[in-house]
C-alpha cells in the first residue's frame, strides 16, 4: 500500500504540474522612544476607524486589512505592467529565528510585528527602525511557542502570550498598562491568535486542541483586561449540541480557536471557525458528531451575550485532526449569475468551502489537496494511511477573494501520514491528550496554489508547487490601462522556499519573485508611507510544515518591499 501510496502522489503532481534589523534599542522590555510620527494628532485607530478600514488604505490595522478578513484592496500604484520593478526598501532581522507566523499591523507610521516567543518589535515604516521592543521572556506551561501578531486600538498595543496573558502596551513607547492572565486553565489552553479589536472590546480565542481543554472566545475590556463575555465551542449540559457527546467527553472535548476571526459590523455578526475535537485519533471513546468541533460559526454579538445564528460542521466526528484552520472570510461574490453574501474557509482535510452568509448553507466544496483514505479512522494498535497529514491541506494565513475575477486563491499542502491510535485516552494536565501518536510524513510532500472560480467551485488556473504553500494571499486590483473601463489584478503569495511571488491574477503568470532566504509561513500585509505602497512579509523557521524536500535554511526577517524604490542596507 505505501509503495502504491507513493505512486499516486507522483502521478497527481505530475498530471497538474501547471494548469491553466532595525537600529538596536535599550534590553529592556519598556524602554522609553520616540514618538511615531503623528499624522492625526490622535491615538487611534477608534472604534469607527477600524470599522471604516476598507477604505484606508493607507493603514493595515487588521489582521487582514478590514473586518471581511479578506487581504484584498483596490490601488492603482502597483499592477501588472510595474510589479517587476519591486524592491527592497528594508529588512528588520527578527531575534530568535523561530517559526515566524505574524502578521503585521500598521498604523500612523508605524509597523508591529511579533515573534514566535510573544516578542513585540515596533518599527518606523518608511526605515525598518526599531523603534521599542517588549520581551516578556514568557514561561511554557503547555503549547508550543507561536504568535499570529497584535492588535492596535485606542494608543494601545494588545498581545496574547504562550502564558495565558493578555497584555497592553502604550502603542508609542511599548510601556505596559496592564498584564493579566486571563486564560482560566493554563495547564490545557493558551494564546497564539492574534487579538481583535471590536466596538471597544478585546476579541481573543484560546488555543488548546491538542491538550484537553475547551476551546472558546471571550470578549475584554481594553482598558482593565477584565472579561465581559466568552462563548464556548462545545456545549455544557443543557445546551443545544450537548447530546452530540457521548458521557463525560465533552469535558475534554478542544474546538480550539487557533486563527482570526470575521466580522460584519452591520449586525453585529462574528463568523469563527473551530477546531478539532479531543482525544484527536481515538473517536471510540466521544461517540456522536461532537458539536460545535471543526465548524464554522455565525455569533450574533450585538447583546450582552453572543447568541449562535448558525453553524456549518464542516467534518462530523473528525479522527485526523482535519480542523478548519484557515479564518473565516466574508465576501460579496457571483454564483449562478447573482451577488451574494458568502463566507469561505479552508480546512487541513484539504478542502476548500464557501458558505451562504446569511444561513451557513453550503455553495460549493472544492478540494484543493490530495485525499487518500479520508473515511478511515486511524487503526488501533496498528497502522493505515490517509491523505493530508495534520499540517496538510489548507492551512491559518488561509485565502484571498478578488472581486475582478470573482475567484479565490489558495494555497494548500499534499502531505499523507501513517496514523495510529491507542487504545485508551489518558489525560495528564500539560501534555498531549491525543489517543495515538502524531502520524508520520510518508511519500512527497508538495503544494497547490490555485485560483478557484467562485460561480462554479472549479479552478480557473493552478501551480504545483514542490514544497507544501501556507503562505496567504494579498489581491491587488487596479484599473486597466487598456480597458479603461475593467479593473484588473495581481496577487501575492509567498512559499515555503522563501520566495515572494506576484502572479497575474486572471492567468497565473508569474510576474514577479524575491528569495527572501527563510520559509514564508505568514501572511503579506501592505500599507502607505511616503506616497509609496509598500508590501509586507515575514520568513524564518518552516516550524510544522518542516519536510524532507526542504533545503533551505536562513534567519527571521521581516521584508519590506516597496514598488521602485531604492534599496537601504539589511540591518
Amino acid at each position: 500500500m505505501l509503495r502504491l501510496l507513493q505512486m499516486a502522489l507522483m502521478a497527481s503532481a505530475a498530471v497538474v504540474a501547471f494548469t491553466g534589523s532595525g537600529l538596536a534599542a535599550s534590553d529592556t522590555s519598556q524602554p522609553e522612544s520616540r514618538q511615531p510620527q503623528a499624522s492625526s494628532g490622535q491615538s487611534g485607530p477608534s472604534s469607527q476607524a477600524l470599522v471604516d478600514a476598507a477604505k484606508d488604505t493607507a493603514n493595515w490595522i487588521l489582521p487582514a486589512g478590514d473586518y471581511s478578513d479578506n487581504r484584498q484592496l483596490a490601488e492603482n500604484e502597483i499592477s501588472k505592467e510595474n510589479v517587476d520593478q519591486m524592491k527592497v526598501a528594508w529588512t528588520f532581522k527578527i531575534p530568535g529565528n523561530g517559526p515566524t507566523e505574524t502578521s503585521p499591523i500598521v498604523w500612523d507610521g508605524m509597523v508591529y510585528i511579533t515573534s514566535n516567543r510573544d516578542d513585540i518589535y515596533a518599527l518606523d515604516a518608511k526605515t525598518g527602525e526599531l523603534k521599542w521592543k517588549y520581551n516578556p521572556k514568557v514561561e511554557q506551561l503547555t503549547g508550543f511557542p507561536r504568535n499570529r501578531g497584535v492588535a492596535v486600538y485606542d494608543g494601545m498595543v494588545f498581545i496574547g502570550m504562550l502564558n495565558g496573558h493578555l497584555a497592553a502596551l502604550d502603542a508609542k513607547t511599548g510601556k505596559v498598562i496592564w498584564d493579566k492572565q486571563t486564560v482560566e486553565d493554563i495547564k490545557t489552553s493558551f494564546y497564539s491568535m492574534q487579538p481583535v479589536p471590536y466596538k471597544g472590546k478585546i476579541l481573543m480565542g484560546v488555543s488548546d486542541g491538542d491538550w484537553g481543554g475547551i476551546g472558546n472566545i471571550a470578549a475584554f475590556d481594553p482598558k482593565t483586561g477584565n472579561r465581559i463575555w466568552q462563548w464556548d465551542a462545545v456545549p455544557k449540559p443543557g445546551e443545544p449540541g450537548h447530546d452530540s457527546w457521548s458521557g463525560d467527553s465533552w469535558k475534554r472535548g478542544g474546538g480550539a480557536i487557533w486563527s482570526g476571526v470575521a466580522i460584519d459590523p452591520g449586525t453585529d455578526t462574528l463568523y469563527v471557525s473551530t477546531g478539532n475535537p479531543q482525544p484527536d485519533f481515538l473517536g471510540a471513546v466521544r461517540e456522536g458528531k461532537n458539536l460545535y468541533t471543526n465548524s464554522m460559526v455565525a455569533l450574533d454579538i450585538s447583546t450582552a451575550q453572543p447568541k449562535m445564528k448558525w453553524y456549518h460542521q464542516f467534518i462530523a466526528h473528525d479522527t485526523h485532526d482535519w480542523d478548519p484552520a484557515m479564518p473565516p472570510v466574508l465576501f460579496t461574490g457571483t454564483v449562478d449569475g447573482k451577488q451574494m453574501k458568502l463566507a469561505a474557509a479552508g480546512d487541513k482535510a484539504g478542502n476548500f468551502w464557501i458558505l451562504n452568509a446569511e444561513n451557513g448553507d453550503l455553495v460549493s466544496q472544492t478540494p484543493v489537496s490530495y485525499q487518500f483514505n479520508q473515511d478511515t479512522p486511524p487503526k488501533i494498535g496498528g497502522t493505515n494511511y490517509a491523505c493530508p497529514n495534520t499540517n496538510g491541506g489548507v492551512e491559518f494565513n488561509g485565502a484571498a477573494y478578488d472581486p475582478a475575477t470573482n475567484a479565490f486563491y489558495v494555497p494548500s499542502s499534499n502531505q499523507c501520514g501513517s496514523w495510529t491510535a491507542n487504545k485508551q485516552a489518558t489525560f495528564v494536565a500539560g501534555q498531549f491528550y491525543l489517543g495515538g501518536g502524531f502520524p508520520k510524513l510518508v511519500g512527497p510532500n508538495s503544494g497547490w496554489f490555485s485560483a478557484i472560480d467562485v460561480a462554479t467551485g472549479l479552478f480557473n488556473w493552478r501551480h504545483h508547487l514542490d514544497l507544501p504553500a501556507n503562505g496567504g494571499a494579498l489581491v491587488m486590483n487596479y484599473q486597466s490601462s487598456r480597458r479603461p473601463q475593467e479593473k484588473e489584478s495581481i496577487v501575492f503569495t509567498g512559499l515555503l522556499d522563501g520566495h515572494f511571488n506576484a502572479y497575474d491574477a486572471n492567468s497565473g503568470k508569474l510576474l514577479w519573485q524575491h528569495d527572501t532566504g527563510a520559509s514564508i509561513i505568514a501572511p503579506p500585509a501592505t500599507f502607505v508611507e511616503g506616497g509609496k505602497r509598500y508590501v509586507l512579509v515575514a520568513s524564518g523557521d518552516p516550524g510544522f510544515l518542516k519536510v524532507p524536500e526542504l533545503k533551505v535554511s536562513g534567519p527571521s526577517v521581516l521584508t519590506a518591499f516597496v514598488s521602485g524604490g531604492q534599496k537601504q542596507a539589511a540591518q
